[in-house]
């Protein structure tokens, strides 16, 4: 619908509004009261009663009475500029020098200033009633004016005088005006649907409403707030509030100024929960806003809501920033979810037993724009594959004998709106795989039993510990289904693939499980270093359940690894636990599990020597290398292997982050870092505590062994570095096996 402007016209005035007509598009009409004064005031009541004009716009004396007439409607008048009459002025400059200026009700303020700046003669006549205009235009005309200035109305009396007459407006004055009305009549549109649209939404919804002014009169008072209140609207409305809701405190908002959130109170025999506040306009107080809800409404919504999805297990726990990981592999699996969860795309997560899957998921719901409706998860592997099928697409009553009275929803049905997250989907049979497949490609389901077909809107997220692709290879999964299922794909990497967040997750549990632990203890317990080493098979479940294992068995004063040995000893029957890897340098010997090699000028196992056992110890000509759980010494120096370090004839090469020996004795460090000797295998007889003691042995020897090359095998030096006593030094390198000769 159009703008529709009213203009008031008399005459010859219609002349300028068909020459303004062009500016416009359809949009615009114009409605044209061809009416004088008195004359218009029923026809301006017609069109404000039926809502006929968005705004009217009058001139002259008619544009002064059509002001009056006008209630609800906006106006707009055309106003005389100087620019207008000095057109209209040297317009009848034309024909003498004296020239009469008539206007109704009061004079135009800027002819006296026209006059002395152009220096010309101008006489002006102010007329109050329609009436009086003949004796003005007689008057100017004996005073031999014969060019009067005025309006359409002058313009014809003093034609029927004889008399020349100039309009005081011009095209762009009129145009001017128009344009101020459209967009006067286009503001009002807009202020018009906000207006509705609040008063819409104030009338809809659930909340009760009450709005004052600034004076504590109640202005808005919506259904809720009859139907909570049991308040008939037409006996509040208008009334300060204190007089109709004594107990409001929206006059309290009003003098203070301050708001009130979730608060209880009592309105008759109605208890409500209630929020209030102070409405500010560019910095002015305007009114005050109470809104409100029954508290048995509240409690009841509450108590649904809960049994509906709480009950069922129905609602993802989990979002993006719950889970633990600050290494860059996971922070870009996160980066890749978030992106995801913003399409309904079937997203397929894979990854090893314990990595999180169901967790992603979680958070991939929460995080999309179904987080308000249920997460619905089904583990696959966990229902029994004959009555999968009625668990995944519901079944009606009588479908099979023990079926439910009124039959039962499958999870798709469940998961309706909401997401559909299927664990461990590589277990479902062939010929449930056929069905599944015409679910997600239809979104539609068919009930066992049933007879029509049920329309289901859903996301699904299925996961996956196998390798589908090598399953299709096999014929033990669908090919059609995978490539449906592998719409959006995820791995989640396993927990020795992000080593460095194993502290991270070991801090996390700790805190969940001990609170009261001291943050020196719980520190020392994320460090130690077999732990972050272990390969973890069952990743970040089998790590949480060390954790809580390290949480029950902690007393105070226990030594960190110590307790952390106890709780991970468990865990040895796990095969490939270990995951240290044993590299051996140029020319040199690897060792193998448990013990070491040393080669030239001697002998060592079991060709030519003489093998020493119990945990990997073999002696030599010219040395004697001695090793607890995995270090040898050969020819006057010492070789390492296991974990990283190699022995050789006459040199030294640095294995993988650890030593290499040589003949003439000298020590190498490949970067000083630490690299544990190789752990018992789950098949050796080497338990997991001898394991550790012979590790810091190890690691004892170590620092020794690169004291001693730092110091050009000085005892004394070393010993001083090392802060130790000479005598206590020499103890140690007997005990470890160090030769007392080494230089």
């Amino acid at each position: 619908m159009g703008v529709r402007i009213a203009i008031a016209s008399y005459g010859t005035f219609e002349q300028f509004i068909h020459q303004i007509k062009p500016f416009y598009s359809e949009e615009v009409e114009f409605v044209i009261l061809n009416a004088l004064f008195e004359d218009l005031k029923d026809e301006v009541r017609r069109l404000e009663k039926d809502h006929s004009v968005d705004v009217f716009v009058g001139s002259g004396g008619n544009g002064r009475f059509l002001e009056k007439y006008v209630q609800e409607t906006p106006f707009v008048k055309v106003k005389v500029t100087g620019f207008d009459f000095l057109l209209a002025l040297k317009k009848a400059a034309q024909y003498g020098n004296s020239t009469g200026l008539i206007t109704f009700g009061e004079r135009v303020p800027f002819v006296s200033s026209v006059k002395e700046l152009l220096n010309v003669e101008v006489t002006e006549r102010v007329y109050h009633q329609s009436s009086e205009i003949d004796q003005v235009l007689a008057d100017l005309y004996n005073q031999g004016i014969e060019d009067v200035i005025g309006t359409a109305f002058v313009l014809e009396r003093a034609a029927l005088k004889g008399m020349r007459g100039h309009y005081i407006w011009s095209v762009d004055g009129v145009k001017t005006a128009v344009d101020t009305a459209v967009q006067v009549a286009l503001a009002k549109r807009q202020d018009a649907k906000k207006a509705h649209k609040l008063a819409s939404i104030l009338q809809t919804i659930h909340e009760g409403v009450i709005v004052t002014d600034e004076q504590g009169i109640v202005n808005e008072f919506n259904t809720s707030a009859e139907k909570i209140l049991k308040i008939d609207r037409g006996d509040v409305m208008g009334r300060p509030v204190q007089d109709v809701l004594p107990n409001t405190r929206l006059n309290v908002v009003i003098e203070r100024q301050r708001e009130e959130y979730n608060k209880i109170q009592d309105v008759g025999n109605v208890k409500i929960l209630t929020n209030r506040c102070p409405i500010f306009s560019q910095g002015r107080l305007i009114g005050a806003l109470a809104t409100f809800q029954s508290i048995e409404e509240v409690s009841e919504a509450e108590g649904k809501i809960r049994r509906k999805l709480y009950t069922r297990g129905f609602v993802a726990g989990t979002r993006f920033e719950d889970m633990q990981g600050a290494c860059a592999a996971f922070q870009d699996i996160v980066h890749i979810g978030r992106e995801y969860a913003k399409s309904d795309a079937t997203i397929l997560i894979s990854g090893e037993t314990g990595t999180g899957k169901e967790l992603f998921a979680q958070s991939l719901h929460n995080e999309s724009d179904r987080s308000r409706m249920p997460f619905v998860a089904i583990n696959c592997a966990a229902v029994p594959p004959n009555i999968l099928e009625s668990e995944l697409f519901g079944y009606e009553e009588g479908a099979f004998t023990g079926a439910r009275r009124g039959g039962k929803k499958g999870v798709f049905e469940l998961a309706h709106e909401g997401t559909l997250f299927l664990d461990e989907i590589g277990e479902i049979s062939m010929d449930i795989q056929l069905r599944f497949l015409r679910a997600l490609e239809q979104r539609e389901v068919f009930r066992l039993g049933g007879e029509k077909v049920v329309p289901v809107d859903i996301r699904v997220i299925a996961a996956t510990n196998k390798n589908l692709w090598q399953m299709v290879k096999e014929g033990k999964f669908r090919e059609d289904l995978y490539y449906r299922l592998n719409v959006l794909a995820i791995h989640l990497p396993a927990l020795r693939d992000r080593r460095e967040d194993i502290p991270l997750l070991i801090n996390h549990f700790l805190r969940e499980f001990r609170p009261d632990l001291p943050d020196g203890k719980r520190l020392e317990l994320t460090g130690i270093p077999f732990l972050r080493a272990y390969r973890w098979p069952g990743n970040i479940r089998e790590l949480r359940n060390v954790v809580e294992r390290m949480a029950v068995l902690y007393k105070d004063g226990m030594d960190a690894e110590r307790l952390a040995m106890q709780a991970l000893s468990v865990n040895e029957e796990v095969d490939g636990g270990w995951a240290w890897s044993a590299a051996g340098g140029a020319g040199g010997a690897a060792g193998a599990t448990g013990g070491m090699s040393g080669a030239t000028d001697g002998a060592a196992g079991d060709t030519g020597g003489m093998a020493g056992g119990a945990g990997g110890m073999a002696r030599a000509a010219d040395g004697m290398a001695g090793a607890t759980g995995g270090m040898a010494e050969a020819a006057g120096g010492v070789a390492g292997a296991a974990g990283g370090m190699a022995g050789a004839t006459g040199g030294a090469t640095g294995g993988t982050g650890g030593m290499a020996g040589a003949t003439d004795g000298a020590v190498g460090i490949t970067g000083g870092s630490f690299c544990p000797a190789a752990p018992p295998s789950p098949a050796s007889p080497l338990p997991l505590s001898s394991w550790i003691l012979a590790d810091r042995q190890r690691r004892e020897r170590d620092e020794i062994l690169l004291a001693l090359r730092q110091c050009g095998g000085s005892r004394t030096q070393a010993a001083r570095l090392l802060g130790v006593s000479r005598s206590t030094l020499w103890r140690k390198m007997q005990a470890l096996g160090i030769l007392a000769n080494l230089k």
